[in-house]
């Protein structure tokens, strides 16, 4: 004979709380954000302009003036550090974005609805899967020609399906729990389910 113990909801208060008493997230929250202040500010400063090329400072070891020092070109290295780094976390967080806006939605839907429409997802995402990610990028970029909105619709696509993976295995584990049952007995319906109670619980493995 087995024993079914549910555990209780857990609110997004209590993700949170947990996430802040972690060290290490705490550690990596930190560098996360003095990068992002780092990206925000050359928005509007950066130390050199990085188109600047100046062949008589290049190879420069770092200074007052220039603090990474520059690089064969004479182009200051912290500036084109910064440029960079504003470019990358946009392209990602664009990117991530476009993933998880579709593929979570379609993982808690595929897991809400089963039968077809899970099984019709799956198969997309095997299909998705079964091509490799930098040689379908390198397609893209073919097709419709290179550039960061390409970049970024590509690395977005391919996205879609981790996304939508983890978001229907997450949501398939939670409903069958007592909660999502009395949610249900109680008149609720599957979105207002998703919403409420799937898609907070399974925050964290997203």
């Amino acid at each position: 004979m087995t024993m079914r113990v549910d555990l209780p909801e857990e609110t997004l208060a209590g993700v949170l709380a947990k996430a802040f008493g972690n060290r290490s997230f705490l550690i990596g929250l930190v560098i996360t954000l003095l990068i992002l202040a780092v990206a925000l500010v050359s928005f509007v400063w950066t130390p050199y302009d990085v188109t600047r090329l100046v062949i008589a400072d290049k190879a420069q070891a770092p200074s007052w003036a220039h603090w990474f020092g520059t690089d064969h070109f004479g182009r200051d290295i912290l500036s084109m550090v910064m440029v960079g780094a504003r470019n990358s976390i946009a392209v990602a967080l664009v990117a991530v974005g476009i993933g998880m806006g579709i593929g979570v939605p379609l993982g808690a839907l595929a897991a809400a609805r089963g039968g077809l429409a899970d099984e019709a997802l799956m198969r997309v995402n095997d299909v998705v899967f079964a091509f490799p990610a930098l040689l379908s990028a390198i397609m893209i970029t073919a097709i419709f020609g290179p550039g960061a909105v390409n970049a970024i619709i590509a690395i977005g696509i391919f996205n879609i399906p981790v996304f939508a993976r983890v978001a229907r295995a997450g949501a398939l584990a939670i409903w069958p729990r007592e909660f999502i049952l009395a949610a249900r007995a109680a008149g609720k319906g599957m979105t207002r389910i998703t919403v409420e109670h799937i898609l907070p619980n399974i925050a964290t493995l997203l």
